[in-house]
């Protein structure tokens, strides 16, 4: 939201007449001349046939800086090429870029340059008059120091009655015979920047423009006492008077509708303008913006506000304070706010009470409780309000009394803080199960496989398979929510005569129609001499299981699984 235009519709027209002036005055035109890049021309001096005037001609050294032409003779000017170099002017010291003039044509178009730039004037009731616009500055041999055009895009007004900002519109394209373009100011009804960040890569333009001669009108001007300088210093540690910033017309917009924001400046609270700036934001529950004294600005009772003010506090501390939800004095909310570490350790403790329904100072003397006596083995505030924030949130999903005093503030805050802790994940485990349970049937109807001294199960729940992962110390227990969800496929082969005992691991993956084995892997991933991977080892097993598995899993009336004749006489032959 941009500041409104607050100049009533009768006074606008008369506003637009201050600005009579559109051409730039000698000492304007000096400064904008000092924005641009310095240049050092240097040519030989010709006779107008176009030959030199003599077999040793002169050679003449124009800056843009001090605006001087000058002889170049040895010794004042870098010997050897000079052409794209930086150097010092010889006659006024500036630092410049050397130009060979015969390198370009006579209009010298690759040297143009365009910036912004406004300039700030003072109108006869006393209002600011700013005008922001687009400035060229071009050369051609006759004219070396430069030739200055501006172009005028925005007229902004801030007067005792309001403010109000024109841009510079075409009313009549003139696309008709013997028609010329028609151009005309008009009001819009809130104050912007008079120029936009360069979008989508195409220039490396920031939206930062300067105002020539901002300080001077101002101090004739009605606002006079906006502490714009003040506040870009501050903030952004800008010199407003050499430095381009952004926001600035924003700022005074703001500033002739709220006049307190000179008031906030002094106060230190720059956050809080910066906010009406970039977003417009005026934050209303922490300031009021029709307070005539510095304590009714943030909303406080007059001591409060002297000890706000004494302490050297800023807007950062001011929403501290409010969003702490206490309704403690600003003296009761510094001291606790000291006790227990800082504000932000503070709030977070507040945001605990109001969920044990206790007073702040009961929750700060209850985290302050749980610090151990010796400092050597204390740990920090935050980490014991953030351990009884996650308790209080897991006793409001399991349902406990909250309005319990023991229960809301244990004394044994670690102890029943991993006991609710347990209690989630036994309800977070019994859904799993609820879910996997229909999973877990086709699981063992398509995989459940016995054959020899081998056997293939599938997993009963998550913990059985990070029990598997820490038995045979491999990280398949990475893989157990996954398994749940049905993204992957874990099972166990183990022994026939000692299923309770791990074994091998498994994990499946399907290409092209077909199961396979992505991995399989016993104790410390056969990471130790003497292993031999259990895809040689145990071959023919795998071999047989996945045919049988990809050939449609049949089975028996019993549940058996059915193999060829061969691999079943095997079978039962091992099995006697």
């Amino acid at each position: 939201m941009n500041p409104k235009c607050t100049l009533p519709e009768p006074l606008r027209r008369d506003a637009l007449l201050q600005f009579d002036r559109i051409s730039l005055t000698g000492e304007e035109e000096q400064q904008i001349r000092r924005m641009f890049p310095q240049y050092l021309f240097f040519r030989n001096e010709y006779a107008d046939d176009g030959f030199y005037v003599s077999s040793n001609p002169i050679r003449l050294c124009t800056c843009t800086a001090c605006g001087e032409s000058f002889e170049a003779v040895r010794g004042n000017y870098p010997r050897g090429k000079l052409h794209h170099e930086r150097c010092n002017c010889p006659h006024c010291g500036a630092e410049v870029e050397g130009i060979a003039a015969h390198k370009f044509k006579y209009d010298m178009p690759s040297l143009e340059r365009w910036i912004k730039a406004a300039v700030a004037r003072t109108g006869k009731d006393g209002a600011l008059l700013i005008e922001a616009g687009n400035v060229r500055r071009r050369f051609n041999w006759d004219d070396l120091v430069g030739q200055i055009d501006w172009f005028p895009t925005k007229r902004y007004y801030f007067g005792r009655d309001g403010s109000a900002e024109f841009t510079y519109e075409v009313t009549d394209w003139g696309c008709g015979p013997f028609r010329e373009r028609q151009y005309e100011w008009k009001a819009v009804k809130t104050i912007c920047e008079p120029f936009n960040p360069a979008m989508m890569g195409y220039a490396d333009y920031d939206g930062r423009y300067q105002i020539i001669g901002l300080q001077e009108a101002l101090g004739k001007s009605v606002l006079k006492y906006c502490q714009i300088f003040e506040f870009y210093q501050r903030r952004a540690s800008a010199d407003l008077d050499g430095n381009p910033a952004k926001g600035m017309m924003k700022y005074l917009g703001w500033a002739n509708e709220l006049p307190q924001i000179e008031m906030a400046v002094k106060l230190g609270l720059e956050g809080a303008v910066e906010d009406l700036i970039i977003s417009g934001k005026k934050n209303a529950r922490y300031l009021n913006w029709n307070a005539k004294r510095p304590n009714e600005l943030i909303r406080m009772l007059p001591a409060d506000g002297k000890a706000f003010f004494r302490c050297g506090m800023d807007f950062s501390d001011l929403v501290a304070y409010r969003d702490s939800g206490t309704k403690l004095r600003l003296m009761q909310y510094l001291h606790l706010s000291d006790r227990i570490g800082g504000p932000e350790n503070l709030r977070r403790t507040a945001e605990c009470c109001r969920i044990a329904r206790c007073t702040p100072e009961q929750g700060v003397n209850y985290v302050l409780a749980h610090e151990p006596e010796c400092a050597r083995y204390a740990v920090p505030p935050a980490q014991i309000i953030q351990a009884w924030k996650d308790y209080l949130e897991m006793a409001e999903r399991i349902g406990y009394d909250l309005r319990e005093k023991s229960v809301a503030m244990p004394k044994n805050l670690q102890e029943r803080h991993d006991a609710a802790a347990d209690t989630i994940t036994q309800q977070k485990n019994a859904d799993e199960m609820i879910k996997y349970k229909a999973r877990r049937r086709k699981l063992e109807k398509k995989y459940a496989f016995a054959m020899g001294e081998l056997c293939v199960l599938v997993p009963i729940s998550s913990d059985e398979i990070i029990r598997e992962g820490k038995t045979l110390q491999h990280c398949v227990a990475g893989y157990a929510p996954r398994h749940i969800k049905g993204t992957t496929t874990i099972l166990f082969i183990r022994h026939r005569k000692k299923p309770g005992r791990s074994f091998l691991t498994v994990e499946l993956k399907e290409e092209k129609g077909k199961i396979k084995i992505a991995q399989i892997h016993g104790y410390k991933n056969e990471r130790y001499p003497g292993a031999v991977e259990p895809e040689i080892r145990f071959a023919g097993f795998l071999e047989t299981w996945l045919d049988w598995v990809n050939a449609g899993s049949e089975r028996d009336r019993d549940g058996n699984p059915i193999l060829p004749a061969a691999e079943q006489i095997e079978t039962e032959v091992k099995t006697a």
